[in-house]
């Protein structure tokens, strides 16, 4: 804004000094029309200057940078790995033989179904290693 109103004040001063003449005594309608060309001249010139047009900003620059080189790919060592494996329960068949309870009446000798439940049970594994393609 300042650079443009300093334009325009030095234009108008350089303008005025090639422009006007020293003041000289005659007739009143001699320069009456010079002065009024020279009025709207910097009429117009002022407005050209204070109200341009505005132009739209510059589309934003797009920077392209190329993709990086791909890397080698990166090996991964194994491991071990605990894992929990279901073992079903069981069923077994038992022979119980003779004895005396506790009453002291003497039990035959029989076979007793007998129930294992079933449980998880930790296994170590091995897990391979393998190549990274990141």
């Amino acid at each position: 804004m300042w650079k443009k109103l300093a334009t325009v004040i030095l234009v108008l001063a350089l303008f005025s000094l090639f422009t006007i003449t020293p003041a000289q005594a005659g007739d009143k309608q001699r320069h009456m029309w010079q002065g009024v060309g020279i009025a709207l001249g910097a009429v117009a010139l002022f407005g050209l200057l204070t109200h341009q047009p505005m132009a739209p900003p510059p589309p934003p620059q797009v920077v392209y940078t190329p993709p990086p080189p791909p890397l080698p790919p990166e090996y991964g060592r194994g491991h071990w790995e605990t894992t929990q494996e279901w073992v079903p329960g069981t069923w077994e068949r038992v022979w119980i033989p003779g004895h005396y309870d506790r009453w002291g009446n003497w039990l035959t000798g029989h076979y007793e179904e007998h129930q294992t439940p079933g449980r998880y049970v930790g296994r170590r594994v091995w897990v391979e290693g393998y190549y990274r393609h990141d």
